[in-house]
C-alpha cells in the first residue's frame, strides 16, 4: 500500500471516529430531560468545599503544563533519538514513553499543589465534606 492510499485511509477513519463522536453526544444529550428551574448560581460562581476560596488556579496550571511539557520534551528524545535504544523494538518504547507520562502527570499535580499553597489530597484529609 502506498503513501497516499495510507494518508487517505488515515484521513477516512479520523473522519469517522468524529462523525460517531458527535452523533452519539447529540443523541445522549436530545433525551435527557431539561432542569425545572434555573440553577441558583451560575456554574462558574459555585464554590468549591474542598478548595479555599478566592485562590487562582492558574498558576498551578501553567506550573503542572511546565513540568509536563518539559517532561515530554526529555523523555521521547530519550526513547527514540538515542542510538543506545536503537535495538529496542517500537512497542516497549512507547509503552515506556506511557508509563513514564502516568509517573510524570503525578509529579505534575504535586508540582500544581506546591505553587498554589494546598496540600494534595490524601487518605487523612480533613476537607472532606462527606465524613
Amino acid at each position: 500500500m502506498g503513501h497516499n492510499e495510507r494518508l487517505i485511509f488515515l484521513a477516512l477513519a479520523i473522519g469517522w471516529t468524529l462523525f460517531r463522536l458527535l452523533r452519539y453526544q447529540r443523541k445522549g444529550t436530545s433525551g435527557r430531560p431539561r432542569p425545572a428551574l434555573a440553577p441558583a448560581t451560575a456554574p462558574g460562581t459555585a464554590q468549591s468545599p474542598i478548595e479555599p476560596a478566592g485562590r487562582s488556579r492558574l498558576p498551578g496550571m501553567l506550573a503542572a503544563t511546565g513540568v509536563l511539557i518539559a517532561g515530554n520534551a526529555v523523555i521521547w528524545p530519550l526513547l527514540f533519538a538515542t542510538s543506545t535504544l536503537e535495538d529496542v523494538p517500537t512497542m516497549p518504547r512507547l509503552v515506556a514513553g506511557v508509563l513514564a507520562n502516568l509517573v510524570l502527570i503525578r509529579v505534575a499535580s504535586g508540582a500544581a499543589a506546591r505553587v498554589t499553597g494546598r496540600s494534595q489530597a490524601g487518605a487523612d484529609d480533613d476537607r472532606n465534606p462527606i465524613k
